[in-house]
């Protein structure tokens, strides 16, 4: 579902991300794992149209992005680290903005909208002004915004960010079941833990560059470690 070669970013003579490639399977839970700076945010914003890269190539459900960005995005959802919100929209206008961009039904939308308001535990705050809310509560609004168009691929930036361990458990279950039912998903985490509890493979980048890519027990084998904690920090040194 997610094809990438050779994928490279410079921000002038920095360079954030270099010769980055892999594959994710439909159906697979994929994990950029790395600390702040590493280049998973970078990587994400190339995958997902927001950034253009210096170099290399990327295919969402066998669409390139650089030849059919409209069809590509079509097909994505994308949660960053902190969603852009407007303050001033109430978080059921901003999912009336969503399902407008995404064309949704006014049915289906008023659906999903109250789905995911009773399982985020939103309630009553939908009708309130974003500018009002938590980090925790525009956390979960993003998520209602990303997952309200049931894409086929979902990249979540370190999704987790200011969700208490309740709703932290919950997006873990989400995305389980998301991978159940054929979505694809790719999220960056510097949480060892939850790339290990989640994801069917990971790749652990470092300085823009990948260090390995397999699953938790071909990591430990690689590096002869008992965690996934070790071996991140043994291959990062």
């Amino acid at each position: 579902m997610i094809q990438v070669q050779r994928l490279t970013r410079y921000y002038g003579s920095l360079c954030a991300v270099r010769d980055v490639t892999f594959q994710v399977n439909r159906g697979e839970v994929f994990g950029l794992l790395g600390s702040n700076g590493a280049g998973k945010s970078t990587t994400i914003k190339m995958l997902c149209g927001l950034l253009k890269p210096t170099r290399g190539s990327v295919q969402v459900a066998e669409v390139d992005l650089a030849r059919h960005p409209l069809r590509a995005k079509a097909k994505l959802g994308y949660l960053p680290e902190n969603p852009v919100l407007y303050d001033r929209l109430t978080g059921a206008e901003m999912l009336e903005l969503v399902g407008a961009l995404r064309k949704l039904s006014p049915k289906l939308l008023r659906q999903r909208s109250e789905y995911y308001a009773k399982a985020l535990g939103l309630g009553d705050k939908l009708q309130t002004e974003v500018g009002t809310y938590s980090k925790g509560m525009r956390q979960k609004l993003g998520i209602a915004m990303t997952l309200v168009h049931d894409p086929e691929v979902v990249l979540l930036d370190e999704p987790a960010a200011g969700l208490d361990p309740r709703y932290t458990r919950l997006l873990k279950e989400w995305v389980r079941n998301l991978s159940q039912g054929g979505h694809t998903v790719l999220l960056s985490t510097h949480i060892t833990e939850m790339a290990a509890s989640l994801c069917d493979r990971i790749a652990i980048i470092d300085h823009g560059r990948l260090l390995s890519v397999g699953t938790v027990p071909e990591l430990l084998a690689a590096t002869s470690c008992s965690s996934l904690e070790d071996a991140f920090i043994r291959l990062v040194g």
